[in-house]
């Protein structure tokens, strides 16, 4: 689906975590934070409602909130890349075999 017909999250539902996920379904969560103690991102991936794995790094104090947070959306993408792969023929995300 084009970027242009994504919903904005403004408009999205929120479900809770507790509902019911379709088989093979993917949720993956980013976050970037930089405080006095350190500059850091961190995953957290969900299959089908069950956590799967969470990544986290610390990262050079000279970078920016934005960065880790960008660097955290990167992490997820590469996670995608290397795990599934998308069915042509569906919307859905597919892991490889």
């Amino acid at each position: 689906m084009a970027v242009r017909y994504w919903q904005h999250p403004a408009e999205a539902s929120i479900r809770s975590m507790d509902e019911k996920e379709e088989t093979g379904s993917l949720h993956i969560y980013t976050d970037g934070s930089k405080t006095e103690k350190g500059v850091g991102s961190g995953i957290v991936i969900f299959e089908s409602g069950q956590h799967i794995k969470s990544i986290q790094c610390w990262l050079n104090k000279k970078f920016t909130n934005n960065q880790a947070e960008q660097l955290a959306i990167l992490a997820a993408l590469q996670y995608i890349e290397k795990t599934h792969r998308t069915d042509k023929k569906s919307q859905y995300t597919r892991p490889v075999k």
